[in-house]
């Protein structure tokens, strides 16, 4: 698998971040998915948002709050953690916020990744 320096969050606005993703793919979330009996599995904040990995039996999600200008993506690995897929990358447009696609985990590990979208930073929840 052929590694990149998170290429399309890179074109989104972020700049030295310490993180590497396979190319992202074209998932969407026609995998099967809907958001009903979801539950928090995994948190973290950064710059005062609040990330959040929302998952039901079968899929996974991500969820910022935040302000207009903030980003929230899904990430899926299927080694554990080494490589993963960088997915639904997801600005908030208006409001306080957003949540990106939902997409099937495939019994693969999956966590939510953020950013303040006038701050360089960037965090994610742990592994789910």
């Amino acid at each position: 698998m052929r590694r990149t320096l998170l290429g399309t969050v890179a074109a989104a606005g972020l700049t030295g971040t310490l993180l590497t993703a396979v190319t992202p793919t074209t998932a969407h979330a026609d995998e099967g998915c809907n958001f009903n009996n979801a539950r928090t599995v995994a948190s973290t904040s950064i710059k005062s948002r609040g990330i959040e990995l929302r998952a039901n039996r079968t899929c996974a999600w991500g969820r910022i709050f935040g302000s207009p200008g903030d980003l929230v993506w899904v990430d899926r690995s299927t080694d554990g953690g080494r490589t993963w897929q960088q997915l639904s990358i997801t600005r908030i447009e208006t409001g306080g916020g957003h949540h990106t696609h939902a997409f099937n985990n495939q019994g693969n590990l999956m966590r939510a990744c953020g950013k303040a979208g006038n701050y360089p930073e960037v965090a994610c929840t742990t592994w789910w």
